[in-house]
């Protein structure tokens, strides 16, 4: 993704080629990446044999204490999915959520050799399923990711204004040349998605982007 930045300063002599399916993992592990957006909560449901976490028997009661359910979106400490899908309970019954709080960022980037796609949580998690097939789950905040994570929500939060309310579609990726920024708040998915170089250029959603790419290599530094 850095490297697409990158290359924004150089002509391009040929458009870019489609990703390629076999070596990408947005594709080739759908579960992890549709579980980033936290916006379906039948993908969190326990594997059979599994043992249910509280807040998992908590939301898949359809006759939950809704106090309950909004300490959960309240709780600062707790995963910022299960947050999301606390908020997204209370939002279907019609109850109030926290305005404006965002919770988690997700950036796709179609390369040349397929998809990059990262999030970033309130909470500190990290995941990213890079284009080469490299997975990388930090389920718990790692602390040299800490200031990058922080730099991409705060340029996130400061771009929110500019997305506009998404109703996602499961599998559905950018195409070649394209890319989408997704907010995960507790009103809602939001994005914007376009050509990438729009977007990189675009004021709002320009710094966000970058804020991402910087992430997404501190990230790769470290796992090589």
């Amino acid at each position: 993704m850095l490297q697409h930045l990158r290359s924004l300063l150089r002509p391009r002599s040929a458009p870019p080629r489609s990703p390629v399916p076999g070596r990408n993992t947005a594709l080739s592990a759908p579960a992890l990446y549709e579980g980033l957006f936290a916006d379906r909560i039948e993908g969190f449901r326990p594997a059979p044999g599994e043992t249910p976490a509280d807040w998992q028997r908590l939301l898949f009661d359809p006759a939950a204490d809704p106090r309950a359910v909004r300490a959960l979106a309240d709780e600062v400490q707790r995963d910022s999915r299960v947050r999301a899908l606390a908020c997204s309970w209370l939002r279907v019954r019609g109850l109030p959520v926290p305005r404006g709080l965002l919770l988690g960022l997700v950036a796709e980037v179609a390369m040349d050799a397929g998809i990059d796609v990262l999030a970033a949580y309130a909470d500190g998690r990290v995941r990213l399923l890079h284009h080469s097939g490299r997975l990388v789950l930090a389920d718990t905040p790692v602390p040299a990711y800490a200031a990058a994570v922080r730099a991409w929500l705060d340029a996130g939060a400061a771009a929110t204004g500019q997305a506009r309310p998404w109703t996602r579609r499961p599998g559905a990726l950018p195409g070649p040349g394209q890319a989408r920024l997704a907010w995960i708040t507790a009103d809602g998915l939001c994005a914007r998605e376009g050509r990438f170089e729009d977007l990189v250029r675009d004021p709002a959603t320009g710094p966000a982007l970058l804020a991402a790419s910087q992430l997404l290599q501190v990230v790769t530094r470290s796992v090589r």
